[in-house]
Formats: C-alpha cells, structure tokens, sequence
C-alpha cells in the first residue's frame, strides 16, 4: 500500500459540480503564520522546502518556534482543489509517481473545463494535491525538511513538535502545526500505519513500524494506552553519516576513530551506550564502516537503522520481539560472518553475541546506560552467570556517547571510553584531556590479535589517513577500499 495508489473512477459519469462538497473530500487546509513580525522576536533562519518557507525563530516569550508557510489560498483555489480531489477518489488512475498525478489532474481538468484554473494555480495545487494524495498532509513539510531528525506529537491539542540538527540547544521547536480534533490526528496516525503495511487499532493500539522512507515511528492511538494518539518519527538519512563528518562535527575524536577502526580489524566486541537521542545507531554504523569492505557484516535489527550501502556482503535481518531477533541472529552465525551487530540489545538476543564472541566472529551492538555499573547491571539481568562471565571479560570497549548541555549549546559526543581489564573499567579516553588509548591494555591486546609488534606505529598511521580523509560516505568507502588493496 505504501506504492501505487489506485483511485476507482465511476462509469458514464457526465455530471460535476464545481466546488461540490464530497463527504470524502475534506476541505483543503493551509499551514501558514500570517503575524511573523508580531509573533518573533529574533529570526533565527529562513529557507524554503519546495514552495513553502520556513521561518525559525525565538518568539516573544523565549519559545523556539519552527514556523511553516505554506502557499496561500482563495476561495478560487479551494473550490478547485475541491474539485480535482472529489474527482480524483470517483476515478481510475494509477499514481506510481509525481509525473502521474499531475497527468491525471490535467486529464480531469481538461475534461471538467477546468484548464484555466489549473494552469493560473498550477504549482500550487499540484503542491497540495500531492502534499494530502501521496504524501503526509499537514506533515509533509516537516517530513522533507533535511534538517528536521525527530517529529514528535505528545497529545493532539498540542502543536507538533521537532528536533532541528543545526538547533539542538534548544532541544525542540514548537511548530505552527496542530491537529483540530482527537478524531483527526487518529485518522492521521492510522494513514501513517497504512504506509508502512500495517495496522493499528483498539485491539492493537501500538505502532512501530518503518516509514516507505526508512524513517522510523512508534505510536499509539490513545485509549486504553493514553488519554490521545501520540507519536514520534525518528528520520534516518538514506546514506549514513560518515566517520570523517562525525569527526569534523565534534561528535569523534580522531584518535578514537583510529582506535575503533583497528579493534574491528581485530574483530574484538564493543558496545556504544548512551540514552535515547544520543546518537548511539549513528556512531555504530559509522564505527562499523572502518571495517574491511570485502567483509561479511550481517546486522541483526528491528528497524533497518544500521546500513552499509555500498558493501556487496552487508545482509540485514529484522524481527519484531526478542525470540525472533534471537531466532535471525542464530541464523546470521551459521552464515559465518566476519562481524554480527545486533542494533540494539533489549534482551535474548543478546546469547547470540556471546556466540559470536565465542566463534571468533567481531561483534558490536548499542545498549541503552550510561554508565559501566548499568550496563553490568543489564547483562546480569539477560543473562546466566557463565554467558555474563564471558560476555563482560570479553567486551573490549564501552564508548559512551550522550547529548549533553554546556552553557547554551547542546552537543552530541563521545564523552569517555572505557576498557574492561579483569573485572575493572578504566577509561583511555576523556574530551580535553590527556588520553592513555596508547598506554592501554586494548592496545596490547591488538598486537597480540593482529599480529602487529608496530601496534602503535599502525594506530599513528591510521589516525594520518583519517586526518587527510575527505567528508562524505562514498569518499571514506573510496579511500578504504584502497587501504585494503580492493
């Protein structure tokens, strides 16, 4: 359902009136913020999102708005628009694409007698049309917007919510967007469900599911989980953020960069932890691309988060609770992979990494904590005493990453890493601060895996070549292609 959309159209059918009001054709709505200069007080940015602009800003109670214009509308125009869409849903055309809608509206304008509006409000319908026929209604701004990474409705008398990358000190933007009734923002949810070939409903209130476009969304529909529909819309880039960016955003440090990239080489296991936001499946999926790119690297997930596109062994496996992860990873090691991560461990998934580790195969995985006492704590909730023996003596490291406030920024970063010798955590690594990664047990554990009596001239020489990296996902991959001899 989430592909073409088939609209059934009437037969013999003759009549039409102009601006009819179809009990399926809703009234056509505009998202715009007439009163800017009385509203903010300090623009922050300005930019536009096809035809609509967007205004970030601080108004004038200290709120950080995300302000939404989209193009204005006449009467003219809604009786249009109402007529276009009544016709549409009574006829038979196939909308695989954007070039197929707009076919099929100058077809039933040409037909209705209708070619002199169309053409004098062409991009405009066509925006609107589209906008509530193919894509996500009063959403689909905030859906497009690049800088938008999180969507967030907390009850539907509320106005939406988002989290902007470039405005992460703020946490999150109020928008001018809102839902006029419980009855709609279900209605809205319900569509959202329909688009990732799902359902949701009194029987089965909760949703978490993949957009068509890979973006992630739990939700619920209200009673009996809450007094309304509720959701968040996690948007993951189709191509990963590479480690070099990551490095220049201040998110890495180089040298643990370096670090990660011979402990994969090594096929040692580490965890990322942090709490929810912090960018754990981010720094893991680029972590996981200083590997060797002729690698069998099969990732474990509920949510197709983790991606290698442009690794010709990268294998994903999905399930939708722990037995069934369990069940994927079991099969994932009879595939004798280089490296098994499992996106992020909540529970018996976690025995087949213990496999893993046994089988000489690398691993790695996120874990939601924030320290190494929760992160013990949770293993000997999910595990026997002899797999958390084996699985905590054999965690190389632990890269604690957390979105944390300083003064009136808030950064993403990797804050300490710590690695396990005995039964003790130490930490080689603390931003602004003199590292001992040289000095440790790690790196004398990598000489004795990789066979290397130069460990530390090869840890010097990769963190050159990650100095003199380029940005961007295809460069990393061109260069380490190259270092590898591929």
């Amino acid at each position: 359902m989430c592909g073409a959309l088939l609209l059934p159209r009437k037969k013999n059918e003759s009549s039409f009136i102009r601006g009819g009001n179809s009990s399926n054709v809703k009234q056509l709505r505009s998202i715009r913020i007439e009163n800017l200069n009385e509203l903010c007080l300090e623009v922050l940015r300005k930019y536009n999102v096809n035809l609509v602009e967007v205004i970030i800003c601080i108004d004038k109670q200290g709120v950080a708005r995300y302000l939404i214009n989209e193009p204005p509308i006449n009467l003219e125009l809604q009786k249009l628009y109402e007529s276009l869409m009544e016709n549409l849903y009574t006829s038979y055309f196939s909308l695989e694409s954007f070039e197929d809608l707009k076919k099929a509206l100058e077809k039933l304008s040409s037909e209705l007698n209708l070619e002199n509006l169309l053409h004098k409000y062409y991009d405009i319908v066509i925006y609107y049309v589209y906008r509530d026929v193919k894509g996500y209604g009063i959403l689909d701004v905030v859906l497009r917007d690049e800088g938008v990474e999180d969507i967030e409705l907390s009850h539907w008398s509320k106005p939406i919510t988002v989290v902007h990358r470039d405005f992460l000190s703020y946490e999150a933007l109020m928008t001018n967007i809102q839902f006029q009734s419980d009855e709609e923002a279900r209605n809205f949810i319900d569509r959202l469900a329909i688009k990732c070939g799902k359902s949701i409903s009194i029987r089965k209130p909760e949703l978490h599911a993949t957009l068509p476009e890979g973006f992630r969304i739990a939700a619920t529909i209200g009673e009996p989980i809450g007094s309304s529909p509720t959701f968040d819309i996690r948007k993951l880039t189709a191509v990963p953020i590479d480690i070099i960016t990551l490095i220049k955003q201040g998110v890495v440090d180089h040298k643990v960069a370096a670090l990660l990239w011979l402990v994969n080489d090594a096929k040692l296991f580490y965890v990322v932890i942090g709490g929810s936001g912090s960018g754990k499946t981010t720094l893991l999926n680029a972590f996981l691309q200083l590997s060797n790119p002729n690698w069998k690297i099969i990732v474990v997930q509920d949510i197709p988060e983790i991606k290698l596109p442009l690794r010709p062994r990268f294998i994903q496996f999905y399930g939708e609770d722990s037995e069934e992860l369990l069940q994927r990873c079991i099969t994932a090691l009879r595939y004798r992979p280089d490296m098994l991560v499992v996106g992020e461990v909540r529970g018996k998934e976690i025995t087949a990494l213990v496999r893993a580790v046994a089988s000489g195969s690398g691993s790695a995985t996120t874990f939601h904590a924030s320290t190494p006492e929760e992160y013990e704590m949770a293993l000997r909730g999910l595990l026997s005493q002899d797999l958390y023996t084996m699985l905590s003596l054999n965690t190389a490291l632990m890269i604690y990453v957390s979105r944390m406030r300083r003064g009136y920024r808030v950064e993403r970063k990797i804050w300490k890493v710590f690695e396990k010798v005995g039964d003790e955590w130490r930490e080689i690594f603390v931003p602004d601060k003199v590292d001992s990664i040289l000095k440790s047990y790690t790196i004398k554990r990598l000489s004795k895996r990789l066979l290397r009596d130069d460990i530390e001239a090869e840890y010097e020489y990769r963190l050159k070549i990650l100095e003199n990296m380029s940005q961007g996902y295809e460069s990393v991959e061109r260069i380490l292609r190259r270092f590898y001899g591929i």
